[in-house]
């Protein structure tokens, strides 16, 4: 994976040819885009374009491209990012430390653009795809209700922003897959085997299942309080590497 970390630490030169090199070798392409309004400006009085724009000029932009954070991307940006396939990295913990925005992930979902989570253990201080899993509903909920008390709760919020725990948990695992156009994230035949074995009933644990849960029930419950002790077993391509 070619990975400049974002244009404003790389020269043009630099860009240029990791752009060639790209396009010679295949490689997937890891890059930050419109993270946070100093990036987002930064990249548009150096560059004269935004982020997306700039990333497809210099060679970086294809199906295997993954633009981490997106905040302030337009929808021009949005539109230029469908039409490569490339996908943004949602990371909703780490956003709310720095990025002055949340993505909205329902509008590029709905606009036919590839989304997917990432933890960005850099900026977020929770390694744990099931944190970030269900930050990915809170934030979003946040967004769609606003969170400034002095306005009217017509104008505070952002109307049908919310995506649901499924959506979230889509995010987290079919949708990884088809961001990093790799046959993982889903149990079928011909893609990989990755998974975990969740322990409902290790002792002191938070995730309290009873007898009237149904499978929605249970699912959500496993997101939203699943922690490491719960995690018996893994599976990674069909190895085991735990338990």
């Amino acid at each position: 994976m070619i990975t400049p970390r974002f244009i404003p630490a790389c020269t043009d030169e630099l860009l240029t040819g990791l752009g060639k090199l790209a396009g010679e070798t295949g490689c997937a392409v890891q890059t930050h885009c419109s993270e946070t309004d100093w990036e987002h400006e930064y990249v548009l009085k150096r560059t004269g374009r935004h982020d997306a724009v700039a990333i497809k000029d210099f060679g970086l932009m294809n199906r295997r491209t993954v633009l981490a954070h997106g905040c302030h991307v337009s929808a021009d940006d949005r539109a230029l990012i469908r039409q490569y396939g490339a996908a943004i990295a949602h990371c909703p913990l780490s956003n709310a430390f720095g990025s002055n925005g949340v993505l909205p992930v329902k509008t590029c979902l709905e606009e036919g653009v590839h989304v997917a989570l990432g933890t960005d253990i850099a900026g977020g201080p929770r390694p744990s795809m099931f944190d970030v899993t269900a930050m990915a509903t809170t934030f979003s909920k946040l967004l769609e209700d606003g969170v400034d008390p002095s306005k009217s709760p017509e104008t505070r919020g952002t109307p049908g922003a919310r995506i649901s725990f499924v959506t979230a948990f889509y995010l987290a695992t079919t949708a990884g897959g088809i961001a990093l156009d790799l046959p993982i994230g889903l149990l079928k035949p011909g893609y990989r085997f990755d998974a975990l074995l969740v322990d409902t009933a290790v002792p002191d644990t938070d995730l309290r299942l009873y007898e009237h849960d149904n499978q929605v029930d249970i699912l959500q419950k496993i997101i939203w309080d699943t922690s490491r002790p719960n995690i018996k077993k893994v599976w990674v391509d069909g190895r085991l590497v735990k338990g």
